[in-house]
């Protein structure tokens, strides 16, 4: 795992993760603008750059975060920030981070895809995931955002991912099939870390109702974290609000830490 830091150490901390397949400046457009009254650390997963390795497990992907923290001697984290199976990952380093007596103070998770899949039906989004990457490779930004399956995600929205979808093709060349499967498997087989009544009103799950995320993962999601604050934007996709109305978003951010 590559770690990137943005802002003064001396600065409230946040921790932010991004989705599959992309690297940490996928959320550049966040980051810049809260850079200059928070410390940002936004980690590189591992198989995501050269030289990288493959990526494992969300397990392990929140451990090397949590030793980072440690060795870095933090003791309060002002917000865990997730997007998509980063929002996997976050859950699992802050159960991880509690367990190591570090204090969190809130988590905000956008489109969690918290679900556990069979056997079968990961197989499939594994073969899925590695056709649409193996598409990817050695592509134009143009040429890829004319493809009609990114509707599948963002609706008549795609124009707004433009700027992720052009960090997602610097991992791409280094992503493996290992490390293909390996999300497969950390996006569809979440087991609900627990939470307590307490942590669980300082999280706050954030959805676009058109995202398939939320028709499928909200229900366990309430069953499971029923103290948690949820959030549904009406037309909008997989992340599209972000991407769309970011300066709204960034201060819905800053108010949800106040």
């Amino acid at each position: 795992m590559r770690f990137n830091t943005f802002g003064s150490i001396d600065n409230p901390v946040i921790i932010m993760l991004s989705g599959s397949f992309v690297p940490g400046k996928s959320m550049e457009d966040i980051y810049s603008k809260l850079k200059d009254n928070f410390y940002i650390i936004v980690p590189d997963y591992s198989g995501h750059y050269e030289n990288g390795g493959t990526f494992t497990t969300r397990y392990n992907e929140a451990n090397e975060i949590k030793k980072y923290i440690i060795n870095q001697d933090i003791k309060t984290i002002t917000m865990i920030y997730g997007q998509s199976m980063g929002t996997e990952i976050g859950m699992e380093l802050l159960r991880q981070l509690q367990n190591d007596n570090i204090n969190v103070e809130k988590a905000f998770f956008d489109g969690a895809p918290y679900i556990k899949l069979s056997y079968l039906y990961k197989k499939f989004m594994y073969f899925k995931f590695k056709t649409m990457i193996n598409m990817f490779r050695n592509k134009s930004i143009d040429e890829v955002m004319n493809w009609g399956f990114l509707k599948k995600f963002a609706g008549d929205k795609v124009e707004t991912l433009r700027p992720m979808i052009e960090s997602m093709m610097l991992s791409i060349p280094y992503l493996t099939n290992e490390s293909i499967k390996n999300e497969v498997e950390c996006c569809y087989t979440f087991d609900f870390p627990k939470m307590s009544e307490e942590m669980q009103e300082n999280i706050c799950f954030f959805y676009g109702e058109d995202e398939k995320a939320y028709k499928t993962c909200i229900k366990g999601v309430e069953k499971e974290y029923p103290k948690s604050k949820k959030i549904v934007k009406k037309g909008h996709g997989h992340m599209t609000y972000a991407c769309e109305f970011t300066d709204e978003y960034i201060d819905f951010l800053i108010d949800f830490m106040d």
